[in-house]
């Protein structure tokens, strides 16, 4: 999943919750992760509460355990299930990446790989790539990897005559559109019930 998709999950999160009624109970709750006094200056709302959080490295796109266990205790299922939906397509994303960053990596062409992301990294950060992973990394910054931006990966399969990552990456596509599809019907026939 993107970045964006991540700011998307918390602002949902943040529009959910009742910041007037739960206020109390929300800064009670998250007391022991925040820094002392913070509760009453900096935090305005709920997405300001999970911005906190994520300052304090409690919250992040790859550790969402805070948040999950707070909507639990809140008893917020639906937007559990959202955020768990979120990690779990998340994890499948980062194992894809960890297998063709293993494929890639035993290449040992790094220069040939960053060669393959000309125009998708600019020059000064190409610099502080050292390897696949921070290649990654870096392709994700500027949002030009992610869950549904594979281009790159499948490129690189390419270039580095790699099929069976190939195959991977667009098995993975394709898992992931019937998925995408799956939900937008499931979510087109509740909102054609609710009318």
């Amino acid at each position: 999943m993107s970045l964006i998709e991540y700011h998307n999950l918390k602002y949902k999160v943040s529009e959910k919750i009742n910041w007037i009624t739960e206020r109390r109970r929300l800064l009670y709750i998250c007391k022991p992760f925040l820094p002392d006094g913070c509760e009453n200056d900096d935090i305005q709302d709920v997405l300001s509460l999970l911005i906190k959080l994520e300052e304090e490295d409690k919250l992040g796109i790859d550790s969402l355990n805070v948040l999950k266990d707070l909507l639990e205790r809140m008893g917020k299922w639906n937007l559990l299930h959202i955020v768990e939906k979120f990690e779990n397509k998340r994890k499948e994303y980062k194992r894809l990446l960890e297998q063709c960053g293993r494929v890639l990596d035993e290449c040992s062409q790094l220069e040939r790989l960053i060669s393959v992301c000309k125009g998708k990294i600019s020059r000064d950060r190409q610099e502080n790539i050292t390897d696949v992973w921070t290649l990654f990394t870096e392709l994700e910054k500027q949002n030009n990897l992610g869950i549904e931006r594979l281009e790159i990966l499948k490129a690189m399969a390419v270039e580095m005559e790699k099929p069976d990552m190939l195959e991977q990456v667009e098995e993975f596509e394709k898992k992931t559109k019937q998925e995408e599809d799956a939900e937008r019907k499931q979510n087109e026939l509740e909102e054609a019930k609710r009318r």
